[in-house]
């Protein structure tokens, strides 16, 4: 499997592109934006994005796709209908898909957003705003907060302490670290 995390300033987020060794299609996590970088890396390495999936539909998280579906035929994944006018995969909890040669766990971990998701690929878990390194993403409210922390200790911490978090903003992490640092893992619900 080939791997690629790419940083954009615009919105400070991070996208992730997941290719077969050999080239061929690819899955795309979050394409705040499609600029040279991303362009460069899935062309370089022979690959041709057919899968968008899309973490909930804040604007760092989804500017990119309108000019990437310019040059790539790809469905798009989300927890709505639709994203940016263009029709998506409706998904949900517990949904697997099989998307080129990737299988794909859906998690539903609302609190963030009404829409947000997380994506279970092998032994990495892409989580949007859901978790990152020592933080949570942001809330409207103490409701929408609790709701947050109970999907994170429900759906994210059993999954085991080796799985690698791959966040929407911020570094990669593990379960195991956060499980151990994060401070807000620690408030009671």
């Amino acid at each position: 499997m080939k791997f690629f995390s790419l940083f954009s300033r615009m919105g400070f987020s991070n996208t992730y592109l997941v290719g077969p060794d050999d080239g061929g299609d690819a899955v795309l996590v979050d394409p705040g934006v499609f600029d040279a970088p991303l362009l460069q890396a899935v062309e370089e390495h022979q690959l041709y994005v057919r899968s968008i999936l899309i973490t909930h539909a804040h604007n760092a998280h989804i500017n990119g796709i309108r000019a990437l579906l310019k040059v790539y035929s790809a469905e798009i994944y989300a927890n709505q209908p639709s994203v940016l006018d263009f029709p998506a995969h409706h998904v949900q909890d517990g949904d697997k898909l099989l998307l080129g040669e990737f299988n794909v766990r859906v998690m539903e971990t609302p609190g963030h957003s009404i829409d947000s998701l997380c994506f279970m690929l092998g032994h990495i878990v892409f989580t949007g705003d859901t978790l990152s390194a020592g933080g949570t993403g942001a809330t409207r409210d103490g409701y929408a907060r609790a709701v947050l922390l109970e999907s994170v200790r429900r759906k994210l911490l059993p999954l085991g302490d080796e799985v690698l978090i791959f966040p929407g903003h911020g570094p990669p992490t593990k379960i195991g670290i956060e499980k151990l640092y994060n401070p807000l893992l620690g408030e009671k619900l």
